[in-house]
């Protein structure tokens, strides 16, 4: 067995042509490894580290022939070992009957998923045509068969829901720092942004910048070299600008809601301002037309249902934001002299993306999976055996009309136990935690109706473990008790 770690110093854009090992660790695996080690008896802290850490989403910690395994699945699986090793010896959580209530239907759902995964290749071998998940040039579509190509996928999605489920079993205890966990997720937005400044800089000024380590899963194409006009397009530390706009586009939401909200302190506010430089950085098309969204639904709440809470929040901020926005601009102007030409062509791809050679290839990729799902009666291909351009497409070709329904009974029940929490507290802390992640959520779903495949992320599946979690709490605070545990382990 071979160990390496890849060296820090490189220069953007960053070449994949590098020499494949059969197993190797990187510098992520020296600095998690024993940050798991240490917290591994301390759930909070490992969600806190997965969250942080979930930024580097096109980087390894541990690398096996063209595999990659992401950061953040080391404390992902030290929290899975630790808290399903209490459920084992005997603990019991009083809030674990109303959390599998809302938890099932995706618990389900997904079984279904990796049971097609299997099942729908010998039923409809020859039948339907897919986009493989991993193939080499050239990429043609391909008769659906049994292989083990999805195998990986499948362990992925098993993890996910692991995570998922005991998350949202952990969240009920009365003990947990509910808002510390989602604090994690705002200093990641900060992390991410800084990277990507740091890798802006790299594209003009050459600076140094850690390409072999920030992209060093095998297993992502990475799209470092990118441009519009002279302006670079920023990656950060994702595979590519459209994810860290997506990305960054769900922090806005999830910042931006906790604002009005009254969340306290400056942390929420300069995540809010850093997300939306940061989507504004990666000129994502996705990402600002989701941001476009975000502002439409806000202006519409706060016009109609939310007037009395929201506007006297919009003044307060409208005028601070708009001097900070000037001297912004101002700066970059002066430090970019073509600054305002490159904004042009960006906004002049975000409204032409539909004339693009890009959108036509992914709209006829969504096209092909359409056609799956129906060649299939409607049944899908199996999780993992189609890839295509954006999600509602994707999950209609691998899990099919089951797999919807039980996706929609799952994300009715969620919507109705959140429109229902009405609570006198503003200021409670398990409302906040609601309110937050769900906003987080809908920012991670916009972009991914739009231009992405699959949620594969495990900070999305944390985020909705704490959307789930953060509801039994509430409703328990609500009926005047605390969720509280007893564990052989205490």
């Amino acid at each position: 067995m071979v160990y390496y770690c890849y060296d820090l110093p490189a220069i953007a854009p960053y070449a994949r042509g590098r020499e494949e090992r059969p197993v190797g660790i990187t510098l992520f695996f020296f600095i998690l490894a024993p940050l798991c080690l240490i917290w591994a008896t301390r759930p909070t802290r490992l969600l806190q580290l997965l969250l942080v850490f979930g930024i580097f989403e096109a980087a390894a910690a541990v690398t096996v022939g063209g595999l990659g395994i992401a950061p953040n699945t080391l404390p992902a699986i030290t929290f899975v070992g630790y808290v399903g090793l209490q459920l084992i010896l005997g603990a019991r959580y009083p809030g674990l009957a109303r959390t599998w209530s809302l938890a099932f239907p995706l618990v389900l759902v997904s079984v279904w998923a990796m049971s097609m995964s299997w099942l729908a290749p010998r039923l409809f071998e020859g039948r339907a045509y897919v986009w493989p998940q991993k193939s080499t040039p050239p990429f043609v579509i391909t008769a659906l068969s049994p292989e083990t190509a999805n195998l990986n996928q499948n362990l992925y999605l098993f993890l996910n829901i692991v995570t998922f489920v005991l998350v949202s079993f952990y969240m009920t205890r009365s003990r947990v720092s509910s808002l510390s966990i989602l604090q994690a997720y705002l200093v990641s937005l900060l992390l991410a942004f800084a990277f990507g400044v740091w890798e802006f800089f790299a594209h003009i000024a050459h600076v140094p910048f850690p390409s072999a380590t920030v992209y060093s899963n095998p297993g992502w194409s990475i799209l470092t070299d990118q441009t519009i006009g002279s302006l670079p397009r920023v990656n950060a530390t994702f595979s590519e600008p459209s994810s860290f706009g997506g990305y960054m586009a769900a922090g806005a939401f999830c910042s931006g809601w906790l604002i009005l909200n009254r969340y306290p302190g400056m942390l929420v506010k300069w995540a809010f301002f850093l997300s939306v430089s940061g989507v504004l950085l990666s000129t994502s098309a996705t990402g600002i037309v989701s941001l476009g969204a975000g502002m439409i639904i806000v202006t519409l709440l706060a016009l109609t249902t939310h007037t009395r809470r929201f506007l006297p929040v919009i003044k307060k901020l409208a005028v601070p934001m708009a001097i900070g926005s000037f001297f912004f601009l101002v700066l970059t102007s002066v430090l970019l002299p073509s600054f305002f030409s490159n904004i042009g062509a960006v906004f002049d791809t975000v409204v032409n993306k539909q004339n693009s050679d890009s959108y036509t290839e992914r709209s006829s990729t969504d096209l092909d999976s359409l056609h799956a799902a129906i060649d299939t009666f409607g049944m899908g291909v199996g999780w993992g055996n189609n890839r295509s351009s954006s999600l509602i497409p994707g999950l209609l070709a691998t899990i099919g009309l089951p797999g919807m329904l039980g996706l929609v009974w799952f994300g009715a029940r969620i919507f109705l136990q959140v429109v229902r929490l009405q609570p006198t507290d503003e200021n409670n802390d398990d409302v906040l935690l609601v309110r937050g992640s769900s906003a987080a959520l809908i920012g991670y779903l916009i972009p991914a109706c739009l231009s992405a495949p699959t949620i594969t992320a495990i900070t999305f599946y944390v985020l909705l473990a704490l959307l789930v979690g953060g509801i039994t709490r509430a409703k328990t605070t609500h009926m005047g008790h605390h969720v509280n545990i007893e564990t052989v382990l205490s």
